[in-house]
C-alpha cells in the first residue's frame, strides 16, 4: 500500500518527547539536523486499534519492559470513522532493543461513530483468508484501546534513517462488546519524535539522536492510552 513501509529487518526505534514544543518548531529541527532529513511522504491521521489478552499481557510485558514482547493492532490512515479502506494487522516483535513487524492486508470494515460492536471481530478476522497460526493468536485477543494522531514523515539524505513526528494524540477506551466513544482522552501539548533505523546503522545513530534537545524515553502510546483508562492494573 502507499505510504506503509513493510519491514523485513530488525531496527532500532529510538523516541524522543518533545513536552510543550510545537509540531512546526520539532519539524525544523528535524530539517536541520546534519544528516539532512527531508519531507518524504504527506502528513496524515494514523489510526490504531489495539488488542490485549484477558490478563493484559501486552500491556504488562511493554510496561515493565520484558525483553521478548509482542503487540498486535489494526492501522489505516484518514478519517477516524466511516467506510475503513486498506486497513493492516500488524504484529510489533520486539527483541531485546530491535523490533520488527508482520503486517497482513484486511478486508474493508466500517466504523461507527455514534457505537461500536467489539464482539464482531471474531468473525471479521476468520473472513480475512490469514493463516491458521494468525488467527490462533488473534483468537486469545480482544479490542482494548482506540488511538489515532497526526503523523508527518522524513528521511535521511543516505535514506539509512527515518524520522516520524507526531502530535494531536488521541484515545478511547475500548470493551469487548458495545462501545459509544463517549469519553476521549486528547494529549495537544505533547510531540513524538521517533527515529527509525536499521541495527547495522546503530554507531552513526548517535550524532543523529546527539542533536536533539529532547528526552528519549519509551513513550508506548499503546500504555500511555491504556494506563490513562485502566487505574485498575499497574502503570
Amino acid at each position: 500500500m502507499e505510504g506503509y513501509t513493510e519491514l523485513k529487518t530488525q531496527r532500532y526505534e529510538r523516541k524522543f518527547v518533545a513536552e510543550k514544543v510545537p509540531r512546526m518548531v520539532a519539524e525544523n529541527m528535524v530539517k536541520q539536523n546534519s544528516a539532512f532529513f527531508y519531507r518524504t511522504y504527506p502528513s496524515r491521521r494514523v489510526n490504531n486499534i489495539y488488542f490485549d489478552t484477558p490478563g493484559m499481557d501486552c500491556y504488562l510485558d511493554n510496561l515493565f519492559g520484558i525483553g521478548h514482547r509482542w503487540k498486535v493492532r489494526i492501522r489505516w490512515y484518514g478519517e477516524m470513522f466511516g467506510q475503513i479502506e486498506n486497513p493492516i494487522l500488524e504484529f510489533k516483535i520486539k527483541k531485546g532493543f530491535t523490533g520488527t513487524k508482520k503486517s497482513y492486508k484486511l478486508p474493508d470494515f466500517e466504523m461507527f461513530s455514534n457505537g461500536f460492536d467489539g464482539s464482531l471481530w471474531k468473525n471479521y478476522f476468520s473472513s480475512a483468508n490469514l493463516a491458521d497460526d494468525v488467527l490462533a493468536k488473534l483468537s486469545g485477543t480482544h479490542p482494548v484501546l482506540l488511538n489515532a494522531y497526526d503523523r508527518s514523515y522524513f528521511e535521511s539524505r543516505n535514506k539509512r534513517f527515518r524520522i516520524t513526528v507526531d502530535n494531536e494524540m488521541e484515545y478511547y477506551n475500548l470493551r469487548s462488546t458495545w462501545n459509544h466513544f463517549l469519553h476521549v482522552h486528547k494529549e495537544h501539548v505533547k510531540t513524538v519524535l521517533e527515529l527509525k533505523y536499521d541495527e547495522k546503522w546503530e554507531q552513526e545513530a548517535e550524532n543523529i539522536t546527539n542533536q536533539f534537545p529532547f528526552r528519549m524515553d519509551k513513550n508506548s502510546k499503546y500504555v500511555s492510552g491504556v494506563s490513562y483508562f485502566r487505574t485498575n492494573i499497574p502503570h
